[in-house]
């Protein structure tokens, strides 16, 4: 869909200082949140990274951008973390999301973020602006006795809790273990002090949720995985069970990086004799439990839409990412909010890097920007979404040349929600 001119009597523009108060509100508002301040991630957000639409000075609608770094198949990507969206329910149905949408797509070319992701209330709003499901959100509800393992290492290193206040130096330890974890993933951030404390390791809104505990798994001091998580009574269970297991552990997410560190991980999880549930809300799609579980159907496995992704500057979204092989494909695009993406691409890659440049050749292939955010994330292969009816190919061959260039090492996957 085209662009459309803003009427008059409408303004966008970033928020100033003095109407972050408001924009706050406005979010609120939209999205139905308490607006704690201690807990909104708009407290944080600075002035300049907001796009809004004001009605007649009235601002109507808030739309936000983190800063942020993510890994794209192994390699640095700078992406837009999209944020805080939301029209007040009296100024609804009048365009102005896609308003905010456009403005901001524009900012984010001239910013250089190649990529935007977001966690969507509804998925379908954004669909509609090109913007992809690209991850999936597994969750689990475990019961421990149900749990054990096949074909599984045996761990030889030492497990070791701490609460998450106690750990020295800003928890550096576990801060590098995660950088070396996420160095050759797809959709991990890069995460400052504010990041960790905010959201890993801050203490549960409910105080009876219990403190947050790290558990550290090492060998020969090496620190090679680790676990957030809590651990509390559940009164939602009524009636003391015979065995008298009345708690359930949260697990808020977990790094390894060895199989040994991973199976030590969820052995302790396993053996928490008081545990009745063990709930996970945020695993990747290609967590290895769903292999290592001797009975996968006792993981009671919930899934849903994770990340959108949605590609703000083509050429330099794909030249970021890692490659695998040596190949080389042409392709159209068609992308009619942000024109630059538009057009017809040839980009070759191998292990060292990639390159990309517009041609006047006929295409390989021919799809919109959505599709292509789904084939550069890893989320769908090129033959998957031919059968979708997402790809014209001109031939079999180059749909498989495309499934082989994007491939990606690991699904993607984004732990920190914003």
């Amino acid at each position: 869909m085209p662009r459309r001119e803003v009427p008059a009597g409408v303004e966008v523009r970033a928020a100033n200082a003095e109407e972050m108060e408001d924009f706050r509100f406005v979010a609120n508002i939209a999205l139905a949140e308490h607006g704690n301040p201690m807990r909104d991630p708009v407290t944080f957000l600075q002035p300049e990274w907001s796009t809004c639409v004001f009605e007649r000075g009235e601002l109507s609608t808030t739309f936000g951008a983190w800063p942020f770094s993510m890994r794209f198949n192994g390699e640095r990507a700078h992406v837009a973390g999209v944020t805080a969206v939301g029209t007040l329910p009296t100024k609804r149905r009048r365009g102005y999301l896609r308003f905010a949408m456009e403005h901001s797509l524009d900012e984010q070319y001239e910013r250089g973020q190649s990529l935007a992701a977001l966690y969507a209330s509804q998925a379908g709003i954004y669909q509609r602006f090109g913007y992809a499901v690209c991850s999936r959100r597994v969750r689990y509800e475990i019961d421990p006795l149900d749990l054990s393992f096949v074909h599984a290492p045996t761990p030889s290193g030492t497990l070791t809790v701490t609460n998450a206040q106690d750990l020295p130096d800003d928890a550096v330890v576990i801060r590098d273990l995660y950088r070396t974890f996420m160095q050759p993933r797809n959709g991990l951030l890069h995460r400052g002090l504010n990041l960790w404390n905010a959201e890993v390791l801050s203490e549960p809104e409910d105080i009876h949720e219990g403190p947050i505990r790290v558990l550290l798994y090492e060998e020969d001091g090496e620190a090679l995985g680790y676990m957030v998580y809590t651990s509390c009574e559940d009164h939602s269970i009524g009636e003391f069970s015979a065995r008298q297991r009345d708690h359930r552990m949260t697990i808020r997410e977990y790094g390894w990086l060895t199989p040994d560190a991973y199976i030590a991980l969820w052995q302790f999880a396993a053996s928490q004799d008081l545990t009745w549930r063990i709930y996970v809300n945020d695993a990747p799609s290609d967590d290895p439990i769903q292999h290592f579980a001797r009975d996968p159907r006792t993981l009671r496995t919930n899934i849903s839409d994770g990340i959108l992704i949605r590609i703000v500057d083509l050429p330099r979204a794909l030249m970021t990412r890692r490659y695998d092989v040596e190949s080389e494909l042409t392709f159209r695009v068609i992308d009619d909010l942000c024109d630059w993406n538009q057009g017809t691409w040839k980009l070759s890659t191998g292990p060292e890097g990639a390159d990309i440049r517009q041609v006047d050749e006929s295409p390989q292939l021919t799809m919109d920007v959505f599709t292509m955010a789904h084939l550069a994330s890893g989320a769908l292969s090129a033959s998957y979404a031919h059968r979708l009816g997402r790809i014209e190919a001109a031939k079999r061959r180059d749909l498989l040349t495309a499934d082989r260039l994007f491939a990606t090492e690991y699904a993607m996957h984004c732990m920190n929600h914003f």
